[in-house]
């Protein structure tokens, strides 16, 4: 199964390595961007993709963050109920035992 996985990523890898040699190799033109009035200066239509995978990788590292954080926060949570219901069950154990 790991060789499965390490082929897949090997894979995945060489694709996206690939696809951005084209991306540079077809994506020579300098553009600006017009919005609302403002623009960009001219950059290569490389750049422009670039950047915005990027910002896609880091608006998802953060939400995956989040996430991780509120997950963590949850098992905490649960660990410790789960400790003091195990507390009572033994204190409740104890209690018939001597009766």
């Amino acid at each position: 199964m790991r060789r499965l996985a390490r082929w897949t990523t090997a894979i995945a890898f060489t694709l996206a390595v690939i696809v951005g040699v084209l991306a540079v190799v077809d994506n020579r033109n300098h553009v600006a961007l017009h919005f609302l009035g403002w623009a960009t200066p001219e950059v290569s239509i490389y750049w422009w993709l670039v950047s915005a995978f990027a910002l896609g990788v880091l608006v998802g590292w953060v939400s995956a963050g989040v996430r991780v954080v509120r997950a963590v926060a949850g098992n905490r949570r649960l660990r410790r109920d789960l400790d003091r219901s195990r507390t009572e069950l033994d204190r409740a154990k104890g209690n018939t035992i001597g009766v």
